[in-house]
């Protein structure tokens, strides 16, 4: 069978700013682009104003000295020249370069799916990919199927293996959890695996809710698990014994006094996104709110917070 051929154009550019990249790839959606990857571009998205409070990928050297590339694959022929002129309007006097490649279908999707391979993040919990539906899981282990396709959390950052790995400390059975910045859904099912009985996920990006809904599906128990678009615990009502909250710092400090009045009694709060230069900050944060930091786990430079209401003395 003849494999379908992508037209794949790569342009490349030295910028980081937020509304060139933006327009760039607005454009290319515009004349036809079937999808459009943004890459290389460090500090792109920890400046972007849709970023949702969503970690960024840790890079090596190597990447984040690579100027930025944007690249957009076509179905139909592409006329680079017509591209170049509309890209001079974008970017004016900064240099640019445009590159035009095809790239076979099979091999696009089983390059993807040979990144993704199951996971193990805890004793018994492991990340699945949703193609592996003959996955031979042990016994005692605990199975998370994903579509690693969506980009909203797959496993891999070592703050979502933070956060599982804490689940697992304090769930028992029969809790209700609530994720804050849920993404693409995995703590939720994680808290699920662990035998929770009502969890709630809420983000600020309904893409992010999509993803988990989507998610959702892939689950073996779908049962008492909610996704709804939410700003932070804003409007909430349900009494909680866990809150996990896998976030930026600055964006986790306004959410610890709703999180204290829904929080039952010993209840705990799960923080993540942390990076280990930024652990103090939030620390002082939470002692001046009325929390107590009960443990403090670090991986990779990542922190993960497990705190309680503090006792009145």
């Amino acid at each position: 069978m003849e494999l379908k051929l992508w037209n794949k154009v790569v342009l490349t550019v030295d910028t980081l700013e937020t509304y060139l990249i933006d327009l760039a790839s607005h454009f290319f959606f515009e004349i036809g682009s079937i999808g459009v990857e943004v890459d290389y571009a460090q500090g792109y998205l920890e400046n972007h104003p849709n970023l949702f409070g969503e970690l960024p990928e840790e890079l090596p050297i190597s990447r984040l000295e690579h100027d930025t590339e944007i690249i957009a694959f076509f179905e139909e022929a592409v006329d680079l020249a017509f591209m170049e002129a509309e890209l001079s309007n974008i970017f004016g006097d900064l240099p640019f370069e445009l590159e035009l490649t095809q790239q076979a279908d099979e091999q696009w999707q089983t390059n993807w799916m040979a990144h993704y391979q199951p996971q193990a993040i805890s004793r018994f919990l492991t990340i699945v990919p949703q193609w592996y539906d003959n996955y031979p899981a042990r016994s005692d282990e605990r199975v998370v199927y994903l579509d690693p396709g969506v980009a909203f959390g797959t496993g891999n950052h070592p703050t979502t293996q933070l956060g599982a790995q804490a689940l697992e400390m304090v769930l028992r059975g029969g809790e209700t959890v609530l994720d804050v910045g849920t993404g693409s859904g995995i703590l939720a099912f994680v808290a699920k695996q662990l035998d929770a009985q009502h969890i709630y996920g809420y983000d600020l990006d309904p893409q992010a809710i999509d993803s988990a809904k989507q998610n959702l599906l892939l689950q073996p128990d779908q049962t008492n698990i909610e996704f709804a678009v939410n700003d932070l615990l804003v409007g909430v009502t349900h009494q909680a014994d866990v809150i996990v909250a896998n976030i930026l710092p600055h964006i986790l400090v306004n959410m610890l006094d709703d999180a204290k009045l829904l929080l039952k009694p010993g209840g705990w709060l799960i923080l993540g996104g942390i990076l280990e230069e930024k652990s103090q900050e939030l620390e002082s944060a939470l002692a001046d709110r009325g929390w107590q930091l009960k443990q403090k786990t670090v991986m990779h430079e990542w922190v993960s917070l497990m705190v309680q209401v503090a006792e009145a003395k």
